[in-house]
């Protein structure tokens, strides 16, 4: 069983690189890049199998930087599921189509 979800956020400044903010660049920083995609796994597990769940372990690769103002598309696919533990791939593109970044969640059910 699996499932395919897309959700689109947009980036303000409270998800800006503080060290980089401090210099005028603007730029996502990667926990919330990991914020954004785990959402993601969440919120298509718990929608598409009726689950509150949980991330145990998240590896991701972050490899473009977006600007404060842009949005970012993540999609998601929950490619293993056992009706208590979920494995995603998640992958983000930019507006232009660009790869922001890619990785995978581990999802345990809550309770």
């Amino acid at each position: 069983m699996s499932w395919e979800c897309t959700y689109t956020y947009k980036v303000e400044r409270e998800h800006a690189a503080q060290h980089l903010a401090e210099r005028g660049e603007y730029v996502l920083s990667t926990p919330c890049l990991v914020l954004f995609m785990e959402a993601s796994a969440r919120k298509c597990l718990d929608n598409n199998a009726g689950v509150t769940s949980v991330g145990y372990r998240v590896d991701v690769k972050h490899r473009k930087s977006v600007r404060i103002g842009e949005e970012i598309t993540v999609m998601v696919k929950v490619f293993e599921w056992d009706s208590r533990r979920a494995l995603v791939y998640m992958k983000a593109y930019d507006s232009s189509g660009d790869l922001v970044g890619e990785g995978i969640n581990e999802r345990f059910k809550k309770g």
